[in-house]
Parts: structure tokens; C-alpha cells; sequence
């Protein structure tokens, strides 16, 4: 349930009226609040955990859901209040924070090494198959849904340019992922 109201977080998004036509671009994050809830469900545990198995499994050990510890190896990321202190190792995403930190579409926090070591085995993965689901929803995750702009589609999870060849995301923080 999401804090105060008398139904489940997916059944509240799902009765929300859509904000544009089909095919129209904007942005928004419901889909993967709802993919990382149904994720927990289907594998009756929590999304933190399951990500956990997954970034081991790639050998991205420094990748996680936080909050994380203030450190120099942790970028600060917004300030809400002028002349408070910036948010630092906690998701500052409204909605992550209403869900505890951990969401499917905010809340991970990782390294260079460990996103450049995602980004060789997605593209490893997608040509020359090493491993079948990663090269699969890769290959899936880049079909263009609908343009942005000339040149520019939304793909899931990307901006695709170039026909899908390239591929970006960019994070909240301002961290980005070119393939």
C-alpha cells in the first residue's frame, strides 16, 4: 500500500487517466514503478534483493539500492532547500522516497567501473550473444516507440538514435549510459 491510501501502489497507477494520446512522448515513470512491484511479486522478493542477484551475477559489486554512506566516492545530487545541505546517498526522487528508496525506475546507486562493466556486457551480450536474456532484452529494450524529435526516439529504457545503433539513458543525478 502507498503511505495513507486504501489500495495497493499498482492499483492506484493503474486507475490514473492517461496525460496524452497514445504514441506521444513524455516522460514518466510509472512503468517501472509498476515493473519493479510486479518483479518483487513474481519472485516473492524484495526488488533490492533480486537487483542484488542480478548485479553480482555481472560482477557489479559496488552497484546498489541506498542509501549509502557519505563519502567521496559519492556524488551529492539535489538540494530541496536553499542553504540546506544536498541530498547525499538517498534517493531524491519523490516517488523512490515514498517507496523506501528502492523503486524500479530510481534509488540505484554505482560506480564508473561498475557501469562501464554493465555496458560491455550488454553489448557483449547483444552481439555476440553471451548471454541469451541480457542480449535479448537489449535487442528489445532498443526498438524505437516513439519519436522525441527528428532523429531522436524513445525506445524502453533509451533515447535511441541513429536507427536504434545508438543508445543512451540518462539518470536523475545527471549520470548517464551511451551504448
Amino acid at each position: 500500500h502507498y503511505r495513507g491510501a486504501d489500495l495497493p501502489l499498482h492499483e492506484l497507477l493503474c486507475r490514473e487517466p492517461l496525460d496524452d494520446t497514445p504514441g506521444t512522448h513524455r516522460y514518466i515513470n510509472r512503468g517501472y514503478i509498476l515493473l519493479g512491484l510486479a518483479l518483487s511479486h513474481i519472485n516473492d522478493l524484495p526488488l533490492d534483493q533480486l537487483a542484488e542477484t542480478l548485479w553480482e551475477g555481472l560482477d557489479m559489486n559496488a552497484t546498489m539500492y541506498g542509501p549509502v554512506a557519505r563519502s567521496n566516492q559519492v556524488a551529492p545530487t539535489e538540494q530541496r532547500i536553499p542553504g540546506a545541505p544536498r541530498i547525499w546517498g538517498a534517493a531524491h526522487d519523490d516517488n523512490a522516497a515514498l517507496l523506501g528508496g528502492i523503486a524500479g525506475h530510481a534509488g540505484v546507486f554505482s560506480t564508473p567501473l561498475d557501469l562501464a562493466t554493465y555496458a560491455q556486457r550488454l553489448l557483449a551480450a547483444h552481439t555476440h550473444g553471451d548471454d541469451h536474456s541480457l542480449g535479448e532484452w537489449l535487442h528489445a529494450s532498443l526498438v524505437p516507440q516513439t519519436q522525441i524529435e527528428p532523429g531522436l526516439d524513445r525506445a524502453l529504457s533509451w533515447i535511441v538514435a541513429a536507427g536504434g545503433r545508438v543508445a543512451y539513458h540518462h539518470g536523475f543525478t545527471g549520470t548517464s549510459l551511451y551504448l
